[in-house]
């Protein structure tokens, strides 16, 4: 329930920062700047830009499963997500050659897509080569 006593217009949903991996660094999809998630300071005005504009608001009402959402909901909020205001409840999916995972399900990320939840028996190797 929202402050004036009804439900969110959002629908039910979790907020997530995607990230990649790259040379052992890891950085925001929408940056260049790495990002140290157990750092306990929050992210300097750059940093924090480049995570808001990586972030992603997965719903149910948009057809996000439960399972996804739960998922979601268990990993832990990064340290340096903790200490900022704007970040303080999203969670992190960290892709790696544009494929990750949430629990049981797999994720792919592209810069032209955007992030898709996979169900956990897609073969991400059957799925379209463009991130």
């Amino acid at each position: 329930m929202d402050e004036y006593g009804g439900t969110s217009v959002f629908g039910d949903g979790v907020d997530v920062v995607v990230l990649r991996e790259e040379n052992g660094r890891t950085v925001p999809v929408a940056g260049l700047r790495p990002v140290d998630l157990a750092d306990g300071q929050a992210p300097g005005p750059e940093s924090l830009s480049e995570l808001l504009d990586s972030t992603v608001r997965l719903t149910a009402i948009e057809g996000t499963p439960a399972t996804v959402l739960d998922a979601l909901r268990a990993i832990p909020v990064p340290a340096t997500f903790a200490a900022s205001p704007w970040l303080i409840d999203s969670h992190p999916i960290v892709v790696r050659d544009g494929v990750g995972t949430v629990g049981a399900w797999a994720v792919r990320y592209s810069d032209a897509i955007g992030l898709r939840v996979l169900s956990p028996v897609e073969d991400l190797d059957d799925d379209d080569q463009d991130g």
